[in-house]
């Protein structure tokens, strides 16, 4: 072909035709396709009968029984299942192939909670690519770029983040020593846990995050002390464990870092925690938000 001349334009595919028309073959019934493309009755009807105009003839013989091919539905059936069972596959396996190339990078605190985790499991295997951050740090590394989300301890209130869900809002716990004596049936007292010096985070964690996290008073304005700090809860639990000091945490944690040294309370009258998936307005990665329409769908 001379390279001045116009190229022939190629022929419009009815794509999303061909789609319910190869749904229908494999199925032969109408109220099942559209469940399986997640579109109503009626609009599958509305795409067969827009491809048999288009092809000019009867795909389907249609009774109140059954749904049967007719010739031409079975040989135009014989190149198009195939074709799109291989165009599946290919849009499958290149967009597999996308996201290990370029892996979402998963900040966490504390622990990978088990509705992340089953988030997790059903992407394709090495999707996400899992960084602990430190406890009382938990916004240097998506500042620096070297995490893509991060779910933390909220609140979250950096200028350059952006909030994209909250969840997971718990009662705070405080973990002792075994054989401390402290606590009634309803858990700990503010006033009993203004009597016990507390682990703190150390780090570099904005005020605002450690007020709610590590509240230097109670809701009943006693105040609580942090003669010790640690790095990792790993640490703090440690600490605590060794030195009869207590260590708050929100209650989910108290499962995921269970220790036979240690016991842990609720502490009702503290405010309860919650979980928020930060990301970096300017550096969204483009993964992040079907990773987080899915942990939504988890949590709600």
């Amino acid at each position: 072909m001379d390279a001045s001349s116009p190229a022939t334009p190629l022929p419009e595919l009815p794509l999303q035709e061909l789609e319910c028309f190869s749904v229908l073959v494999h199925l032969l019934h109408f109220g099942r396709t559209a469940e399986r493309l997640g579109v109503s009755q009626g609009r599958v009807s509305q795409l067969i009968k827009r491809l048999e105009r288009r092809v000019g003839a009867e795909l389907f013989r249609r009774t109140s029984r059954r749904v049967e091919l007719t010739e031409l539905g079975r040989e135009l059936a014989g190149q198009v299942v195939p074709a799109f069972e291989q165009l599946r596959e290919g849009y499958r396996t290149a967009r597999a192939r996308a996201v290990t190339a370029a892996p979402l990078r998963l900040g966490f605190q504390c622990a990978v909670y088990e509705p992340v985790a089953r988030v997790i499991a059903g992407l394709p295997e090495g999707a996400v690519q899992l960084v602990e951050l430190p406890w009382a740090d938990p916004f240097s590394q998506l500042a620096r770029g070297e995490v893509d989300l991060a779910i933390v301890l909220a609140p979250c209130r950096e200028p350059e983040f952006e909030v994209l869900l909250e969840f997971s809002r718990q009662t705070v716990y405080v973990a002792v020593p075994a054989g401390r004596r402290l606590g009634g049936a309803a858990g700990v007292s503010g006033e009993e846990l203004a009597g016990l010096p507390l682990v703190e985070p150390r780090g570099p964690a904005p005020g605002y995050w450690r007020e709610v996290n590590a509240p230097r008073r109670t809701p009943g304005g006693l105040e609580l002390s942090y003669p010790v700090g640690a790095g990792t809860v790993q640490e703090g639990l440690t600490t605590a464990a060794a030195t009869g000091r207590g260590l708050l945490l929100c209650e989910c944690s108290t499962t995921y870092l269970r220790r036979p040294a240690l016991r842990f309370l609720p502490v009702p009258e503290l405010t309860a925690s919650t979980l928020e998936v930060v990301q970096h307005g300017r550096r969204p990665h483009p993964t992040a938000a079907a990773f987080v329409a899915r942990l939504a769908r988890t949590v709600v």
